[in-house]
C-alpha cells in the first residue's frame, strides 16, 4: 500500500486543510483500490477525525483509523465559496493598481503621456470590473 501525500501539508498526514476549524471532509479511504470517497468530520478544538458532525473527542477514530487514507478536500460552505472568491477577485484587481502605478512611473522612458493614460485606463477599468464580478448574482 502506497502512503497518500496529498494531504495539505504532507508532512502532517491525517491534518486536513483549515484545521483550526470544525468542518466537513471528503476522504478517499481506500485510494489504492476503487474511489471510496467518505465525508468524515474534523474536530478543530481536539485536532481528531470523528464519524459523525455530532460526535464529540472520545468518539475519535485512532491512528489505525486513518491509516491509508487520502485526503480530496473540504466541502466548503456556499458562504466560504463567496469569501474565497471574493478574496480572489480582490487580489486580481490589486495586480491590475500595481500595474496601472508602473505603467505611470516608465513615463519617463519614452512613452508619451497619451499611451501611458490610455494604457493607465484600462488597467484601472480592468480593475473595477474585477471587483464588480462578485456583485454580479
Amino acid at each position: 500500500m502506497t502512503t497518500p501525500t496529498n494531504w495539505p501539508t504532507p508532512e502532517q498526514p491525517g491534518v486536513p486543510m483549515f484545521p483550526n476549524r470544525d468542518g466537513k471532509h471528503v476522504i478517499d479511504v481506500d485510494p489504492d483500490g476503487q474511489k471510496n470517497e467518505l465525508v468524515y468530520y474534523w474536530k478543530a478544538e481536539h485536532q481528531v477525525w470523528v464519524s459523525y458532525d455530532h460526535e464529540g473527542p472520545d468518539d475519535a477514530l485512532e491512528e489505525y483509523d486513518l491509516i491509508g487514507w487520502a485526503y480530496v478536500g473540504p466541502c466548503l460552505t456556499p458562504t466560504q465559496i463567496s469569501d474565497m472568491l471574493a478574496g480572489e477577485r480582490e487580489r486580481c484587481a490589486n495586480v491590475c493598481d500595481t500595474l496601472k502605478a508602473r505603467e505611470r512611473e516608465i513615463h519617463g522612458i519614452g512613452l508619451s503621456t497619451t499611451a501611458v493614460e490610455r494604457t493607465a485606463k484600462a488597467y484601472d477599468s480592468a480593475g473595477y470590473l474585477i471587483r464588480k464580478l462578485g456583485e454580479a448574482r
